[in-house]
């Protein structure tokens, strides 16, 4: 494996630094990386850096979660964003409870500079909301959500409701369309698996 750049290659690309090297080597991809750790070629103790990590971090506490958020970033999602919501969403749901799909923002709203990811599982939505201290999740649980919705914003962006009982609407604004569009798909579905 050279250190030569990965070719039309989608996806997030790694830099690599060995323990005792200066030099960093990459960028690889996260399948580049599975190989040279299984042909033990680079170790878990390594260090990794991806664009939007912030700092190098060794190998063995990045990949994990990098391995398991690679399948939500299929529609364009912000990978920062997607690695943050994953790591708060897991550390609260149970065994039971499963990530489906993570939608982030793809600008913040007029009196918010951060961006909102929207998650979904076999149990909730979750809204994750940036804050100056860490994050704040919002969670509804799918038996109190009576409906959700999509609508076209125009210019490739869309706004994703929650509709609590008839009283309560949650709008996240500025998404994807095409993130719009399958977190509607999978809340209908979810909706029609719990009725």
């Amino acid at each position: 494996m050279s250190s030569a750049p990965a070719e039309d290659t989608p996806g997030i690309q790694f830099s690599i630094l060995r323990r005792g090297s200066r030099d960093p080597e990459g960028p690889f991809t996260d399948q580049d990386i599975l190989q040279l750790l299984n042909e033990r070629r680079v170790s878990v103790s390594d260090l990794v850096f991806y664009e939007g990590l912030g700092e190098w971090k060794p190998l063995g506490d990045v990949f994990e979660i990098q391995e398991q958020i690679s399948h939500f970033v299929d529609d364009g999602q912000d990978t920062e964003k997607v690695a943050n919501a994953f790591r708060e969403v897991t550390g609260i749901v149970g065994d039971s409870e499963n990530i489906f799909y993570i939608a982030v923002q793809e600008k913040a709203g007029l009196l918010s500079k951060t961006k909102q990811c929207v998650v979904i599982t076999n149990k909730h939505i979750y809204l994750l909301h940036e804050k100056r201290a860490g994050y704040e999740l919002e969670a509804h649980l799918w038996k109190s959500i009576t409906n959700t919705l999509m609508r076209d914003e125009g210019k490739g962006l869309g706004t994703f409701s929650i509709l609590l009982g008839g009283e309560k609407r949650v709008d996240v604004c500025h998404i994807p369309l095409k993130q719009v569009q399958r977190l509607f798909q999978l809340s209908q579905e979810m909706k029609e698996a719990t009725d």
